[in-house]
């Protein structure tokens, strides 16, 4: 990404050239830390964007924005605020939300001229086929940068308008092929110019850098492998208005192909992709089928887990001219099948875009490729759907109230709220999601029995219901036998376990009221009759839930549907650092025969204790070989599995490190 043309924060060292402290020191090392942190998630966000990793991106971004609402005065709009929707309007635009790209974007042009906000906005237009302003965009961007003298922006704006004009010549294609040629010659004179800054650029980094190439220079090199590819597509353009000169056209737009990829591979860049495509589309029209579907289909990276392919490019980030290229690609036998290093496939950043058109044609591909019946592309359509889905309740609605928990007392209330105005307002959500249930505790004590979903016991949340605290309880079912209808065994051990640790809760937590206090339990919230919407909302319940107790066994952690919960919870606490008790973690277990190894929680005379869990990293969450009762179930708890990752903090996807790895 070209940088933002703003000056970055002065920390106190700037200004303090005395030995003497301050008297205001207090005030001076808050604004210090507070700066610092928002630069830790600038820089956090670009390298997660750079790699094409957006929903991690997009947490970062929404993190540093609140930030910024919190702390208005140290954090000036004009310098802080408009920065970071600036890259958030990158974030949009590459996930292919491009009339959401363009609200945020012309929000951040608030602010002061911004050479890259400029050229994000007018690459909106043209995703958008509004090439004549796109073109204008770009233009204006050229004629500051040019008055400013930056290299880098200049670069940028060159490559832009020449990609611009090719796609003005090739709307044009059935003109005469003067006016055609010459607008192609436009762009190639524009992408020329632009590989010529982006090797200067890349000279003069080279020459002061130390052991690694600089930010600068990978910029440069990526926008240089940009402009190569766009030539390929000028070339095969030129050979399809100059028969006569085909053949060395193609030549030469292979040539650019190489340089390309060979460019974007140098510095890993996010440009490899479209270099590929591009590459590919040369060799198909030369005849070399195979040749190309290695460069539709190869892992596109030296590493495995930042494989992404043109095929997904193509869907992350629709438009009429994308398209044509991945019904090419398609046609020509590309894989549609692939997972990027997020787990998605072509097809859920066919869904995420909203592009209906790309979806269509990757179903119609995974149709022909892996010979799959209807109902087993409705079942790979509704699962992208359902991605999608948590990726707007969690990312887009519940996560900015979750921001502000520990200065917000009533942020339970509203994420309760927030839910179930959601689902009302929006038909294909509550066709995926199940609404908030519960049971209030003093019910539960008195029934005497686990309850089922069909014993009238439970409530559905409506905006204004008394619910002041709700209790997830997280259980292994210990009868299998469906015939006796209930997860209890003969002693109903689960429900006594249950009244028990409600009880220890409410010793715990005095201020909260048995009246007040309600459940969550799975045979009595999810419909046992029709229970796909409620095990889908499974991670979106929870973080409604204040706390959630695992009444944990010898086997407990062992078992698939137990882990996945615990997962969530887990990753719940650490998202927003809270300093409050919501969202609390708890577990019941018997109280231990040796005294060294029961030195917390609180007893009671039923030999039961009640503890906050462990760091979740001390346990062994690993999906991977987790018991099940019925194997059917397995894809169902991965899926549940990779979406509460969208609960983690600041986007962290591993369970074994506990730290930004940049």
């Amino acid at each position: 990404m070209i940088s933002n043309s703003d000056p970055e924060p002065r920390t106190n060292n700037d200004n303090n050239k005395n030995n003497h402290r301050p008297e205001n020191t207090e005030t001076n090392e808050a604004t210090t830390t507070i700066t610092s942190q928002w630069q830790t998630f600038m820089d956090t966000g670009r390298i997660h964007t750079a790699r094409r990793e957006l929903e991690r991106a997009r947490h970062v971004f929404t993190a540093a924005l609140h930030l910024c609402d919190r702390h208005p005065d140290v954090l000036t709009p004009r310098r802080y605020r408009y920065r970071v929707l600036g890259d958030l309007g990158w974030v949009e635009r590459l996930g292919g939300r491009y009339e959401i790209a363009l609200g945020v974007l012309r929000e951040a042009s608030q602010g002061r001229p911004n050479l890259f906000i400029a050229g994000e906005i007018g690459t909106v237009y043209r995703q958008l086929g509004r090439l004549g302003e796109a073109r204008e965009a770009f233009a204006a961007q050229l004629g500051l940068a040019t008055v400013l003298g930056l290299d880098g922006p200049l670069c940028r704006a060159r490559c832009n308008l020449g990609i611009v004009e090719y796609q003005l010549a090739r709307r044009r294609w059935n003109a005469a092929e003067a006016e055609v040629d010459c607008m192609v010659a436009v762009a190639m004179d524009h992408l020329e110019k632009g590989i010529q800054i982006a090797e200067k650029i890349q000279a003069e980094e080279a020459m002061r850098r130390g052991h690694g190439p600089t930010t600068r220079e990978r910029e440069a090199r990526g926008w240089r492998a940009l402009a190569y590819g766009q030539m390929t597509l000028c070339y095969c353009l030129w050979a399809d208005v100059k028969t006569p000169d085909e053949e060395e056209m193609l030549e030469k737009a292979a040539d650019a192909g190489r340089n390309a990829v060979a460019s974007a591979r140098a510095m890993l860049s996010s440009a490899l992709p479209m270099a590929r495509f591009c590459y590919g589309h040369v060799l198909l029209r030369q005849g070399h089928r195979e040749l190309a579907l290695h460069q539709f289909n190869d892992a596109a990276w030296p590493w495995p887990e930042w494989t992404v392919s043109p095929v997904m490019v193509m869907c992350k980030e629709p438009s009429d001219e994308h398209r044509e290229y991945l019904a090419e690609m398609i046609e020509a036998g590309a894989d549609v099948n692939g997972v990027d290093f997020d787990g998605y496939t072509a097809l859920d950043h066919a869904v995420f875009s909203g592009d209906a058109e790309c979806e269509a044609m990757v179903l119609g591909g995974l149709r022909k490729q892996l010979d799959l019946f209807d109902i087993d592309l409705a079942a790979r359509r509704t699962e992208a759907h359902l991605r999608k889905g948590y990726r707007e309740m969690l990312q887009e609605k519940l996560r900015p109230i979750l921001y502000r928990r520990n200065e917000d007392p009533d942020c339970m209330k509203k994420l309760r709220r927030v839910y179930a105005e959601t689902l009302a307002a929006d038909p294909d959500k509550s066709r995926f999601f199940d609404r908030l249930r519960f049971i209030r505790y003093t019910d539960f004590k008195q029934f005497g029995r686990l309850p089922r979903s069909s014993d009238g016991l439970v409530r559905s949340y409506e905006d204004g219901d008394d619910l002041d605290v709700l209790v997830f309880f997280s259980y292994r079912w210990l009868n299998q036998d469906k015939s006796l209808n209930t997860p209890d065994d003969a002693n109903h051990a689960q429900y006594r376990r249950m009244l028990n640790a409600a009880e220890l809760y409410l010793q715990q937590n005095t201020p909260v009221d048995e009246t007040k206090l309600c459940i969550w339990m799975d045979f009595a919230c999810i419909d046992q009759d029709n229970p796909g919407t409620g095990v889908s909302a499974l991670p979106i319940i929870i973080t409604q839930c204040d706390a959630v107790i695992s009444l944990v066994d010898d086997t407990y952690y062992n078992r698939a549907w137990c882990c996945v919960e615990a997962m969530m919870i887990a990753q719940l606490r650490r998202a927003v650092q809270s300093q409050s008790n919501l969202h609390a973690w708890y577990e019941h277990r018997a109280v231990a025969t040796d005294s060294e190894t029961n030195q917390s929680g609180k007893d009671d005379s039923e030999g039961w204790t009640l503890q906050e869990a462990p760091k979740w990293a001390k346990l062994s969450l690993d999906m991977k070989g987790k018991k099940l009762t019925y194997e059917h179930d397995r894809p169902k708890v991965m899926f549940l599995e990779r979406q509460s990752r969208l609960l983690g903090p600041l986007g962290r996807l591993s369970w074994e490190d506990d730290t930004l790895k940049e």
